[in-house]
């Protein structure tokens, strides 16, 4: 075996399908591509730290501070995404129908086992939580202002409010009113 078969660079490097001419629409698509892969291994790790059988025998920091580090590896995504102009993204926006962010599976169930992660951990592991809680907002939060950036007041391809709608889900906090919080 070798790299490119290992890797199946050949299904990865063919899976972008433009609908335009716009040469920025790769580098989007492959941002969003890219974004689903590293939520394939959070759900991975999330599912291991959820389902640990025994927590008297097993230390989840190095877990923890993982998932911190995929999200602040997710957050650079938008920072490319923010090189892409207003015009830029307008050339191939309109041809993107509905599709949607909110509409990613995988993240809706990295959401959902991230608000699981508390009742599983709880206080003695307050720290990393905080963090992972602190690195998922800052990554939302980037999310918000590239979208802000490039697309302004409009509406979401989704049909949400856009920029309203990613505002308040940055408001809305990831884990409750736990005890450990405000610490």
């Amino acid at each position: 075996m070798d790299y490119k078969n290992y890797l199946n660079l050949d299904k990865i490097l063919n899976a972008q399908t433009p609908v335009s001419e716009e040469p920025l629409e790769i580098m989007f698509i492959v941002a969003h591509q890219s974004s689903e892969l590293w939520f394939k291994v959070l759900i991975q790790e999330l599912n291991c730290l959820i389902d640990t059988p025994d927590q008297s025998t097993y230390n989840p920091t190095t877990q923890l501070q993982r998932v911190v580090k995929i999200f602040e590896h997710l957050n650079t995504l938008w920072d490319v995404i923010a090189t892409m102009s207003t015009e830029e993204y307008e050339r191939f926006r309109s041809k993107l129908g509905t599709a949607s962010g909110k509409q990613s599976e995988q993240y809706i169930e990295v959401e959902t086992l991230l608000k699981k992660l508390p009742d599983r951990w709880n206080y003695k592991y307050k720290y990393f939580l905080s963090n992972i809680e602190n690195a998922f907002k800052k990554w939302q939060f980037s999310h918000m202002k590239t979208v802000e950036r490039i697309i302004g007041d409009k509406i979401g391809t989704g049909g949400t409010s856009g920029v309203q709608y990613l505002k308040h889900a940055v408001d809305k906090p990831l884990f409750g009113n736990y005890k450990w919080k405000g610490w």
